[in-house]
């Protein structure tokens, strides 16, 4: 047995007692020392703080970036000043610490620390999507003009940055279009879908193999059900193919990302990687914030290389919850747009719209090229009040954030302080009661599934979601309140094993077999039967048939929750006409970034209300907090370029 380390053991005790390392950071450092006993104090308390930022969410560490005074515990403190003084070579560990290859446990490239399979999936990352932004696949303008005027009518005066953003995607095998809520990126998708395929066809070759995918089985039914009710509006009439031809090659049905793969349950592989890739031409990926490196890395090690991949997400909503922010990097420069001019160019010609000269730069690099923003909010008016929070908090513009706390504006609500506590049920109780007084059963000879139907639609109009899932103001404290407001509500609601009638449940893992998927929202309902009986069910809206209901015996159901309060990290990719926001008290809480505000108050269609126990300095930490996830796949990206 390899004798202890006293030093090593002192300072991960200081760590463990400051909360900057957890235990089984400290093990993995005591684990380091067994297996590589030349390694130095340096490189295992680097290994175990990698550990901890990988937890965290981070791929790397930018040491070189960072100073000493601004780390938040002991062990990082001194770790850095030893690196800023002596640079990689104050770490000594052969065969545990490398700078490239042969890989290491822990490798130091420059200014920047890796675990050694974040290193490797981050290159193997970069080298992928760098091969799809130097294929050169870009029609020729004049076969793209007629399909892109069918399907977005003719060039208007103002930027449409969705017609913009259509062709932008046909110059490479790589494309992202990022924007916020309601910006029209399915709307957008969906014209491109039928632009790839109609190309196809139209040349007279084979129809393109197109994939659809989303992190999630909700993001995933909500997706399908976007893209056929996009194609369902489109002006077919014009298009220069006959819809009959073009319709039977369009996609519908959209899957999560890991049932594509083919993933197994237990982790130990999947289906489809790069010796059995999948039977692809096209893939779209739709609320790509939530991929995180290792999901993507599994993705494109199964996409064909030939095969073209559409991210679409909102850069600005919470990051995924392992490791990367993968969309936020990759739209770093997405406002700016960063075109350069031979790609102008090109989308003049095809489009017959010229981008904004503020989107034309020379120095743009090949991934600007291929990234998108979408700008104009269909779900609320930009200039309404939520529009004008959203803006705020986006920009982390905290001197308009604090005038809209005093003049919060029509349709937004806001409770500081003491008058969070209650204020704001008597609207939570006015919107609930008379949905929930409904969902005592009708007669058995009534109509079920319209009684449901309709429960389900009230039940869509009001959301209370928190940022915290423990404690008085976080999701569970919420929920046990909620609960008991809701049995005053609806003293007679027929009770079972399961609960209330009434109740609102949340699947909380996919259940293929059941037809449910993680995030699903629905109903337990006593449902009536024609032999007076009631049986317990979940009544979950019908994602393929828009209005309709699926029903789901709640003894079946495994996996579920109460969903009176919902975390906004569960809520993202939703939206219900009113949302009742809640923040922790506590403003030095590390969950509270301007993502999470920002995700959280952008579920709202048409209200909001915003309850902020802790006052306007709960607001301010929000807006000054940002999620940062510490990567290097841009730097990764450009290198792996010709």
């Amino acid at each position: 047995m390899t004798a202890p380390r006293p030093e090593l053991e002192a300072w991960l005790q200081r760590g463990l007692q400051a909360g900057e390392l957890r235990p089984a950071d400290a093990t993995l450092a005591r684990q380091a020392a067994a297996l590589c006993p030349q390694a130095n104090l340096e490189a295992l308390l680097a290994t175990a703080l990698l550990m901890r930022r990988a937890a965290d969410g981070h791929v790397a560490w930018r040491w070189a970036e960072a100073r000493p005074d601004d780390a938040r515990g002991p062990c990082a403190r001194w770790l850095l000043q030893r690196l800023h003084a002596d640079g990689p070579a104050a770490l000594s560990g052969p065969g545990w610490v490398g700078a490239d290859a042969p890989l290491t446990p822990v490798v130091a490239a420059g200014g920047v620390l890796y675990l050694g399979r974040h290193f490797r999936r981050e290159r193997e990352v970069a080298q992928a999507l760098a091969q799809r932004l130097t294929a050169a696949d870009a029609p020729a303008p004049d076969a793209v003009r007629p399909w892109i005027e069918a399907l977005f009518g003719p060039p208007s005066p103002e930027p449409d940055a969705q017609r913009l953003a259509c062709a932008l995607a046909l110059r490479q095998r790589l494309a992202v279009i990022t924007g916020g809520p309601g910006t029209g990126k399915t709307h957008t998708v969906a014209r491109l879908l039928a632009l790839l395929q109609g190309l196809a066809l139209q040349g007279g070759g084979a129809p393109l193999a197109v994939g659809l995918a989303a992190p999630t089985g909700k993001a995933a039914a909500r997706l399908s059900t976007a893209l056929t009710d996009a194609w369902r509006k489109l002006a077919t009439w014009a298009l220069p193919l006959p819809w009959a031809v073009l319709q039977p090659h369009l996609p519908h049905r959209a899957v999560t990302v890991h049932a594509l793969l083919g993933q197994r349950p237990d982790g130990t592989g999947a289906r489809h990687d790069e010796r059995q890739p999948l039977p692809l031409d096209a893939l779209v990926v739709d609320e790509a914030s939530m991929v995180d490196l290792e999901l993507l890395h599994a993705l494109l090690r199964a996409l064909p290389p030939q095969a073209r991949l559409i991210l679409l997400g909102d850069r600005d909503q919470l990051a995924s919850v392992q490791a990367g922010a993968v969309l936020a990097e990759l739209c770093a420069h997405a406002r700016e747009g960063r075109w350069q001019r031979e790609t102008a160019a090109w989308l003049t010609a095809a489009t017959g719209q010229a981008p904004p000269a503020a989107w034309i730069d020379a120095d743009g690099d090949a991934l600007d090229q291929a990234v998108a923003m979408l700008r104009l909010s269909r779900r609320f008016d930009a200039g309404g009040a939520i529009g004008r929070w959203a803006a705020a908090v986006r920009d982390g513009d905290e001197d308009t954030a604090l005038a809209l706390l005093r003049d919060p504006g029509e349709g937004v609500s806001v409770h500081l302080g003491t008058q969070a506590a209650d204020g704001w049920l008597p609207t939570w109780r006015a919107a609930v009661a008379p949905w929930l007084q409904a969902a005592a059963p009708p007669p058995a000879d009534g109509d079920p599934d319209a009684w449901a139907a309709g429960l389900l639609q009230g039940q869509a109009r009001l959301q209370v979601l928190a940022a915290l899932r423990r404690g008085p103001w976080g999701v569970e404290g919420l929920d046990a309140r909620l609960q008991t407001e809701a049995a005053r509500l609806a003293p007679h609601a027929p009770t079972g094993p399961y609960g209330r009638s009434g109740q609102p449940w949340l699947v909380t893992r996919n259940q293929p077999r059941l037809g449910v998927m993680n995030g699903d929202l629905g109903l337990l309902l006593a449902r009536p039967h024609a032999d007076g009986t009631r049986r317990w069910r979940l009544a979950l809206p019908a994602p393929q048939r828009p209005g309709s209901v699926q029903w789901v015996a709640a003894g079946q159901l495994a996996d579920t929750a109460s969903a009176w309060a919902l975390t906004v990290h569960k809520s993202q990719g939703s939206e219900f006409h009113h949302v009742v926001l809640v923040l922790p008290p506590d403003a030095d809480s590390p969950i509270l970034t301007r993502e999470l505000l920002y995700t959280g108050l952008t579920r709202a269609r048409e209200r909001l209300t915003l309850v902020l126990p802790g006052g306007a300095a709960t607001l301010r930490a929000a807006l000054r907090r940002r999620t940062e996830r510490d990567s290097a796949l841009r730097d990764a990206l450009r290198q792996a370029l010709p």
